[in-house]
């Protein structure tokens, strides 16, 4: 039995929780969806030990777990009661191999190296990450690092298991499996989310939010759809014969994946959805596209000139998964003026992505970078602009809005995503890798 009580506020004054109480049963699961930035990484960062130890901040109140109060033990001693996966995986590599990266906490733990090895075989095949032992964990796609996070907590296999957006950048199978195995799970299990996800209905258990820093009822919100009828422009992105292969360069040029893309078009004013399987090449076709990969064959053209990769980099822009990779500045207002933009243009961007220009860029939670960086692309004005798993971590009225937004301007879009709800309110042209091939 959990039952949490907990009031916290960061050094500047920033109350994120205030009264903030939720309890679970043995074995019960709960969810938790909210807006970005109200308080879900923060209460996963508390109940592992994360804030304030490491935020700072002042925190009361305390959490129960089975007769003990998390609030009054370190670090270490939590790790075999609550662990989390991150919904910035990227915050959690450490080491230089899919295996390592599994052993670290299990060796804190004091394991014998037997029941290591029986742990990380059981976890490699429970996640599909089998001859990924020796992989780098930076040459895994989003959805593979997601599934070593998966497979790192199961390993560990904590009292309480903390998911901050897991089902995001899964693939509707791994999506399902995800469920399945949180069901059939006799631990404790907090899900975190921005929006509720077509998986959650195999779930059990309450569904809460957080407003004003307490718990409140949730209120499920309609799926938007995109209203906006653009006109489409004669200006196209095209791509013939393309074919991308993906290295693991950790094991010795192992080829991962072969991706072949016969024909592409996407004209500026439409919208063109990707899906497919994790591991499939589409961020990969998405780095050709916009110059930061070369292609072993093929060509990208704009009007039937073919594009230097430097020339792509001036006219596509990719909004990566990870939306780190891409903010460097310390504050929302310098990022904006690094955009070479007018003071009238950033002031209104501002106000259309819902940003503040004094936050810092380290502090905003990660739906509020995703939003930064769709900022940041719109005041560049590339003619075309490629959305890798944008709607992870935001609400579909967020990142539905931010869409349409650039096909208004006249944009190009091309949205890659794994969640089949979101992408069925999509307009325009839907494409799938299946066995190699973007059709």
């Amino acid at each position: 039995m959990l039952s949490a009580d907990i009031s916290f506020s960061y050094q500047d004054g920033t109350e994120i929780f205030s009264g903030f109480r939720f309890s679970i049963p043995d074995g019960g699961k709960i969810r938790i969806i909210s807006e970005p930035g109200s308080g879900k990484t923060t209460l996963a960062r508390i109940l592992t030990g994360g804030a304030p130890s490491y935020s700072g901040g002042k925190l009361e109140g305390s959490v129960i777990l089975n007769g003990l109060n998390l609030l009054d033990m370190d670090i270490s001693s939590r790790l075999p009661i609550a662990g989390r996966v991150s919904q910035n995986t990227d915050e959690m590599m450490l080491f230089s191999s899919v295996e390592e990266e599994i052993a670290f906490p299990l060796c804190n733990l004091g394991l014998e190296e037997k029941e290591i090895e029986n742990r990380i075989k059981k976890v490699l095949a429970l996640f599909g990450l089998e001859g990924y032992e020796g992989v780098a964990s930076s040459e895994l796609s989003g959805g593979e690092k997601r599934r070593l996070m998966l497979a790192i907590l199961f390993a560990v296999d904590p009292e309480l298991y903390i998911l901050d957006e897991s089902f995001d950048e899964l693939s509707p199978e791994w999506r399902k499996k995800l469920a399945e195995l949180i069901e059939a799970s006799d631990r404790m299990f907090i899900i975190l989310g921005s929006h509720e996800t077509e998986e959650y209905g195999f779930l059990p258990g309450e569904i809460v939010s957080i407003e004003n820093g307490k718990a409140s009822e949730y209120r499920k919100a309609a799926m938007p759809v995109i209203s906006f009828h653009s006109k489409l422009e004669d200006t196209a992105l095209t791509a013939s014969g393309i074919v991308v292969r993906r290295y693991h360069k950790s094991i010795r040029e192992d080829e991962s994946f072969e991706l072949s893309v016969p024909s592409f078009s996407v004209h500026k004013g439409e919208c063109v959805v990707i899906t497919g399987g994790n591991g499939t090449g589409k961020s990969s076709f998405s780095r050709v596209l916009c110059g930061l990969l070369d292609e072993e064959r093929g060509s990208v053209q704009i009007d039937g000139k073919v594009l230097s990769p430097k020339e792509r980099r001036k006219s596509v822009a990719y909004l990566m998964q990870n939306p780190y990779e891409e903010l460097f500045l310390p504050t929302v207002k310098d990022e904006a003026l690094s955009s070479g933009a007018d003071e009238k243009e950033i002031d209104e961007a501002f106000d259309l992505f819902g940003l503040r220009p004094e936050w810092y860029t380290a502090e905003i939670s990660y739906g509020r970078a995703k939003m930064l960086q769709a900022m940041l692309f719109y005041l560049l004005k590339r003619p075309f602009a490629i959305f890798d798993e944008f709607d992870s971590a935001l609400p579909y009225e967020e990142s539905i809005g931010v869409i349409e937004r650039y096909m208004e301007r006249g944009s190009g879009v091309i949205v890659i995503t794994h969640d089949l709800a979101f992408a069925s309110n999509l307009p325009g042209k839907h494409m799938k890798v299946i066995d190699g091939v973007l059709s």
